[in-house]
C-alpha cells in the first residue's frame, strides 16, 4: 500500500520537511496558499520526493477547504494516508482532520518543537529522527554556509591562551576593557584591516598584535597593563589569539568549552554570521549549538550594559532558527534581577558562571543542569 503524505504548509517550514524525513513516504502533496508560496518553494529545494502537485488552497473559505480534503482522501482512499498538521493554518488543520479522522487507513500526524512526531490514530509517538542544522537554516533563509568557525579549529594553545587572558584582565578590568573591547570605529577599521598594529592609552598601557601569514604560523598578542605604579606584561601565541583577545573573544570560547562537554552538544559553531534581514538589527551569534533535536543560539557577554540587547537576541533566535529553537544568554558576572526577569519575558535561558557558586557546584555542571532542564521545554511565543 503506497505512503501518501499530506502536508500543511504555513510560516514554519522545519515541522514539514521533519514530517516527510521521518515518515519517508512515497508520495507527497502539499497544502500552500499564496502566502506560503514561497516557502514551499524553498521546501522543494531540500526535497527530492514524487509530489501530487495541487493548486494554492483559499486560507479561511470552509467550503473550498472542506472541498480539497474529500477530494484527496477520496483518491487516495486505498492507500497509507499521513496528514501533517504541524504547520500552516488552523482553519485547514480543523477541516482536514474532521474529513481524515473518519478514515481507517489515514492518521494525522504532528511534528513538535522536539522532533517527537505524534500519531494522532495511535496515541503513540517517535523520535531519533536525523536532524540537520545546516537545513534548517536553509528552509528559513539563512544559509550559514562557512560563515562561522569550527569548535574544532581551536587547539590546546588556545586554551592557555584564555587562561593568560583572564588573568590580566583581573589586574586591570579599566584598561583592558578600553584596549581591547571598548573600541571606537576607528579602532576596529585597524584590528579589521591591518595584519600588526598598536593601540595605547595615557598611563602607557598598550596592547599589540601581529595575525598569523600562514595555517602553519600563530597569532602574536603582547598586552602591558599599569595599575598603581606596577605593570602586568603577557605574550600570548596561537592560532586565533587575536580574536580570543578582542571583543571577549575569550570569553565566547570559554563558554564553548563548557558546552564542549554537554553530552547533547553535537556540533559546535562560534563567530556565525547570517544574511542581513529585515527587522532585525544584527546578523551574527556568538555560538551555534546543534543538539541533535534543536538549535540552541547562545549569546556571550562579561556583564549586560544594555537590557535592549535581551530583545535583539530574541530576534534574532526567532528571525534566524524558527520557532523551535532555543536562546541562552549568559554572562561572566552575575545579572542583575531586570535582566533576569527580560529573559524570562522573552523565553530566553539566562545562566551567569556566578550561578554555580551559589549552589555548590562548578559552572560547567550548573550549566548542563539548567539545559538538560530547559532545552525540551515548548516555546510559548
Amino acid at each position: 500500500m503506497p505512503k501518501i503524505h499530506i502536508t500543511l504548509v504555513g510560516g514554519q517550514p522545519a515541522p514539514v520537511y521533519h514530517g516527510i524525513v521521518a515518515t519517508q513516504p512515497d508520495k507527497v502533496i502539499f497544502i500552500y496558499s499564496e502566502e506560503s508560496r514561497d516557502v514551499l518553494t524553498t521546501l522543494r529545494k531540500e526535497l527530492n520526493i514524487l509530489e501530487d502537485k495541487q493548486e494554492p488552497l483559499d486560507p479561511t473559505d470552509p467550503m473550498k477547504i472542506l472541498s480539497r480534503a474529500e477530494y484527496l482522501a477520496e483518491k487516495y482512499k486505498n492507500d497509507e494516508i499521513m496528514v501533517n498538521i504541524s504547520s500552516g493554518l488552523k482553519s485547514w488543520s480543523h477541516l482536514f482532520g474532521i474529513v481524515f479522522d473518519k478514515i481507517p487507513n489515514a492518521a494525522i500526524i504532528y511534528m513538535d518543537q522536539n522532533n517527537i512526531l505524534w500519531n494522532y490514530r495511535t496515541m503513540q509517538s517517535q523520535s531519533g529522527f536525523n536532524f540537520d542544522m545546516h537545513t534548517l537554516f536553509r528552509l528559513y533563509g539563512n544559509p550559514l554556509k562557512n560563515n562561522y568557525k569550527r569548535f574544532s579549529d581551536y587547539t590546546d594553545s588556545d586554551k592557555k591562551v584564555i587562561q593568560k587572558i583572564e588573568n590580566i584582565r583581573r589586574f586591570n578590568y579599566k584598561s583592558f576593557n578600553k584596549l581591547t573591547t571598548v573600541l571606537d570605529n576607528k579602532q576596529k577599521d585597524i584590528l579589521r584591516s591591518q595584519k600588526d598594529s598598536c593601540f595605547d592609552l595615557p598611563d602607557s598601557s598598550y596592547i599589540r598584535w601581529v595575525k598569523k601569514g600562514s595555517k602553519e604560523t600563530n597569532d602574536f598578542v603582547e598586552i602591558c597593563l599599569y595599575k598603581n605604579g606596577n605593570s602586568k606584561l603577557i605574550k600570548l601565541e596561537s592560532p586565533n589569539a587575536v580574536s580570543l583577545t578582542f571583543n571577549s573573544g575569550w570569553f565566547e570560547y570559554k563558554v564553548a568549552l563548557l558546552l564542549s562537554t554537554w553530552d547533547k552538544a553535537k556540533e559546535i559553531c562560534l563567530n556565525c554570521h547570517f544574511p542581513s534581514k529585515q527587522n532585525i538589527d544584527k546578523n551574527e551569534t556568538d555560538i551555534i549549538v546543534n543538539t541533535g533535536t534543536k538549535i540552541l543560539f547562545v549569546e556571550c557577554k562579561t556583564q549586560i550594559n544594555r537590557i535592549t540587547d535581551i530583545d535583539k537576541f530574541r530576534s534574532v533566535v526567532k528571525g534566524y532558527g524558527g520557532t523551535g529553537s532555543k536562546g541562552l544568554f549568559i554572562t561572566d558576572a552575575k545579572m542583575s534581577d531586570t535582566a533576569i526577569e527580560k529573559c524570562k519575558e522573552n523565553d530566553i535561558i539566562h545562566f551567569s558562571l556566578e550561578d554555580g557558586k551559589q549552589w555548590g557546584l562548578s559552572s560547567e555542571k550548573a550549566l548542563k543542569l539548567l539545559l538538560d532542564n530547559e532545552l525540551l521545554n515548548i516555546n510559548t511565543k
